[in-house]
């Protein structure tokens, strides 16, 4: 039997996009006799570093369009029956439409899975992809109401052996962790000092109500980025006693860093899928987030985790919207946990048996197959 081509088109590996793109790889992986897999990475140039490797990997150039001759080569000398794209959006001077014609007379199906996008360019979509993937609800119900061909939906889910269970019993003092990863502002890390000085107050108030809770929090950002992290943030966490920063880079295959908390903190603005939300919850964290798609698609309330109220919505570039989670709040949830450390427990349990019922990615299988065959 003659083996289907697929060629996968995707971004730099140490990115949300790239994380997606790794879980696509390993179904494909298992489709080995039948798939014959190739990835062509390209990358903007600060991003390089992160880029794929490996012996079906084709370097393409420092830029996210196609139109160039790296990219044709590979086509001519592959001659991929399905390019499932990774974000390609509408990166070409012509809007990807003499691109996608070219390619389909070619008799490529082409599969896009769009993720960064700005307002009013679903519009341009319309006639370019045989197919359009959703991972979340919100992105799914985007390609029902701009009528775009074949819209698909196939749930997210975590690789359950990537990030094995850990029982959350909070003998002394509770651990809250963040991941920033590159130290990009739209995790709403920015907001934590603020959040930690609201939970024992000044010195005023400590007299007062006599509190004076003791926790830890951890935040880890990748190896190198120091210089990509707010100021104000790592001169805060770097003089906290509760606080610690670590420049660390997660190995995803091997449980991340989830295994340095009790509690996942992320008071994220925005949202292309949330990650490290169902990540953290396969680890048995119980996790707090912003209570705004996509982030509350994930968590029930008081059950496996915590949404945070949110305090402004500003709408900027993209219709994900930029949200602001009310650090008033995000602290009444904290001290609730130091409070109430079963309630942690409790929460961890929750968190695991979600996302084995829901949200276990090797329940994609034969959707994902489904996809790329019919």
């Amino acid at each position: 039997m003659k083996k289907i081509r697929i060629g996968l088109v995707t971004a730099w590996g140490e990115c949300g996009m790239g994380y997606l793109a790794k879980n696509w790889v390993y179904t494909l992986n298992k489709f080995d006799d039948k798939i014959d897999l190739q990835i062509f990475s390209r990358a903007k140039k600060w991003l390089s570093p992160y880029r794929w490797h490996g012996e079906n990997v084709i370097q393409g150039p420092e830029s996210m369009d196609i139109n160039n001759n790296c990219f044709w080569d590979w086509v001519n000398s592959f001659k991929p029956d399905v390019i499932l794209f990774q974000d390609q959006n509408i990166y070409s001077d012509t809007n990807m439409q003499e691109e996608s014609m070219k390619l389909k007379k070619l008799g490529i199906k082409l599969i896009n899975y769009p993720d960064s996008i700005h307002w009013n360019e679903f519009e341009k979509h319309k006639g370019i992809y045989d197919i359009n993937v959703a991972h979340v609800k919100r992105n799914y119900q985007w390609l029902l109401d701009y009528k775009l061909e074949n819209p698909t939906y196939i749930p997210w889910g975590v690789i359950l052996s990537n990030f094995p269970f850990i029982e959350r019993n909070v003998k002394d003092r509770i651990r809250f962790y963040i991941n920033i990863g590159t130290g990009t502002p739209r995790k709403g890390y920015n907001l934590l000092p603020q959040t930690i000085n609201y939970i024992n107050g000044n010195w005023f108030s400590r007299i007062i109500k006599k509190n004076n809770y003791d926790f830890k929090f951890i935040a880890t950002s990748i190896k190198d980025s120091e210089n990509r992290i707010n100021y104000k943030f790592k001169k805060y966490f770097n003089n906290h006693k509760n606080c610690e920063l670590i420049f660390k880079t997660a190995n995803n295959l091997q449980g991340g860093l989830f295994d340095m908390g009790d509690v996942y903190i992320y008071p994220t603005h925005m949202e292309g899928v949330g990650l490290t939300i169902t990540e953290s919850m396969a680890t048995g964290m119980p996790v707090v987030t912003t209570d705004f798609s996509t982030m509350n698609e994930w968590i029930d309330d008081n059950q496996d985790g915590r949404l945070i109220n949110v305090k402004k919505i500003k709408k900027g570039r993209r219709p994900t919207m930029k949200v602001y989670a009310d650090t008033k709040h995000l602290s009444e949830i904290m001290i609730d946990y130091i409070e109430n450390p079963d309630k942690v427990n409790e929460h961890s349990i929750n968190a695991r048996k979600k996302i084995e019922k829901q949200y276990n990615w090797d329940d994609r299988d034969d959707d994902f197959y489904k996809l790329i065959t019919i």
